[in-house]
């Protein structure tokens, strides 16, 4: 009786862990889809953003550019590096006919 017992306790123990590793398994495959989802939307609404349209404002991306030194304000030593920002620049508005 009591090795029946410790027997029944083991299957009942070992369904618990296999149960609970099963979730973990499905939660961590969860993960790693919306991970890879979110990494396809951000690479197709990039591929949106560059692709060439009729309807796209009229203008012209400018990049500055500078260099950081790589000291902080307080002394401290950082990595050197380039820092490049974006700025979209509109082309100026056509005048279609005599103004005030």
């Amino acid at each position: 009786m009591r090795r029946a017992a410790t027997a029944v306790l083991a299957l009942l123990l070992g369904g618990c862990a296999s149960a609970g590793s099963a979730r973990r398994t499905a939660a961590d495959e969860a993960y790693a889809r919306g991970a890879a989802d979110a990494v396809k939307q951000l690479y197709w609404a990039r591929q949106a953003l560059e692709a060439p349209r009729e309807s796209r404002l009229a203008g012209r991306t400018e990049y500055y550019v500078w260099e950081e030194s790589g000291t902080a304000r307080d002394g401290r030593k950082l990595a050197p590096g380039t820092v490049a920002v974006p700025v979209f620049v509109p082309a100026p508005a056509p005048s279609w006919g005599p103004g005030p």
